[in-house]
């Protein structure tokens, strides 16, 4: 049903892959040495967020490659929240972009994915499929920055 509703995407649009990792150190480092990635980003940082319809602080650490799109985003594992450890390790989420992504929001949920990050009508968020599959998608202003910040030395 996924595939369906995210038909409006292309491969071009697919900006990161996302990782959720037990410590994010040491996937940064593995990740390092044997892909040659370089990072940015992974500092400690409360965030307001909307997780399950609930309006919670919650501290995050993120990471994404230098190297992209798509850019490989590490998350440190956050228990009880969409980014709690998984039972195996290995790719969490897809997060796609888009200039209409509150139409691919609304379409997603139609579908019978459950959003899990963000308000309710937010034209980003996360959606995890009735199989288990996270979906992010970001609109396209949220997209513009991260790269531009990706792109800068400092």
């Amino acid at each position: 049903m996924i595939d369906a509703v995210l038909a409006g995407l292309h491969p071009p649009q697919l900006f990161h892959v996302g990782v959720v990792a037990a410590d994010i150190d040491v996937a940064m480092r593995e990740m390092s040495a044997s892909l040659g990635l370089a990072w940015k980003g992974g500092k400690a940082k409360v965030m307001d967020l909307c997780l399950y319809g609930q309006e919670r602080k919650v501290e995050m650490r993120i990471a994404h490659s230098r190297q992209g799109p798509p850019h490989v985003e590490v998350i440190q594992a956050v228990p009880d929240s969409p980014w709690a450890l998984p039972p195996a390790t290995g790719v969490h989420h897809l997060c796609y972009w888009s200039e209409d992504s509150a139409a691919i929001c609304a379409r997603l949920e139609a579908a019978g994915n459950r959003r899990v990050l963000g308000k309710p009508s937010a034209p980003s968020g996360y959606f995890l499929s009735p199989s288990g599959m996270y979906v992010e998608i970001i609109d396209k202003d949220l997209h513009d920055s991260i790269a531009g910040w990706l792109a800068r030395d400092s």
